[in-house]
């Protein structure tokens, strides 16, 4: 009887304190934050930010916007930053005097990277807004959206598939075999110029597996399968999503186009990742 009124005791402090923290805290302090169930589910921080010159280069907007918000991401011309720890720097990656006034940097970015890591099988989205007025900065490689391995051995540490802007489309390059550039099976492109002005969704069932008889990546716009990669995928680390703007070998702009750098905007929604295809679609559609 003493060990069952112990128990309720017990229960009653729990009950007790959780709601305390739902009165004063709000409910979302009970799980990560997250910002408005139509954007994300997921938490979010800045990747290789510090330094930058437009630091604060996330904006929260009302238009446009799939529901009440979506996040505007941009991108200065060459705008470069390093990570917390001060152990890599974009302003330095390559060792190249490729860029005016940042140390021979070849990499920008304005990127955000989730919480928690997983693996295993997924379903994630991503909904794209690529404005009118949006300047490709070919032959630099603009990334959108990345899935990146991380674990103990350098192997592990890199992106397994980017979502590249490539001549004029917007399509999926995977590096899981012996870091290769590989495009998949397409069938379909998902061109710059058809998405400019108008939200489009893009849909990744993936299974990461250092099994090359396992792990695959399927790309899908409106339920067609645009992509299809089947083959390894990582390396035993555990893998997170990446999304934002991300230039690499800036130093080709100044060897083959000699032009004014653009500042470059997008838009992002409905950034979610699930155990299921009826669990993000559900997400998706709230």
């Amino acid at each position: 009887m003493k060990i069952l009124l112990n128990l309720v005791i017990i229960y009653l402090s729990i009950f007790v304190i959780i709601f305390i923290s739902l009165i004063i805290l709000g409910p979302s302090s009970l799980l990560y934050k997250v910002n408005a169930k139509e954007i994300t589910n997921l938490q979010w921080k800045k990747s290789v930010a510090k330094g930058k010159k437009l630091s604060k280069f996330r904006e929260t907007v009302t238009s446009p916007a799939l529901g009440e918000k979506a996040w505007k991401i941009t991108l200065l011309p060459r705008d470069c930053g390093r990570d917390q720890d001060g152990d890599y720097s974009d302003c330095t990656n390559n060792g190249r005097d490729a860029v005016v006034g940042h140390g021979g940097g070849d990499r920008a970015r304005s990127e955000y990277s989730a919480k928690p890591r997983y693996t295993g099988e997924k379903w994630i989205s991503v909904s794209i807004f690529i404005p009118k007025d949006f300047k490709t900065v070919e032959p630099v490689s603009t990334s959108l959206f990345q899935i990146y391995e991380w674990g103990n051995t350098n192997q592990q540490r890199h992106p397994r598939m980017m979502l590249r802007v490539k001549r004029g489309n917007l399509e999926p390059r995977y590096f899981a075999v012996n870091g290769m550039d590989s495009q998949g099976l397409i069938y379909k492109h998902l061109k710059i110029d058809d998405m400019r002005g108008k939200w489009t969704t893009i849909i990744f069932h993936t299974k990461m597996s250092k099994d090359p008889d396992k792990g695959f990546i399927k790309m899908y716009v409106d339920d067609v399968l645009y992509n299809d990669y089947k083959g390894r995928t990582g390396y035993g680390g555990k893998f997170f999503n990446k999304f934002g703007i991300y230039h690499s070998w800036i130093s080709r702009w100044n060897d083959e186009v000699h032009g004014e750098y653009p500042t470059q905007v997008v838009y992002y929604d409905n950034l979610f990742r699930t155990s299921s295809k009826e669990k993000l679609l559900k997400l998706i559609q709230n």
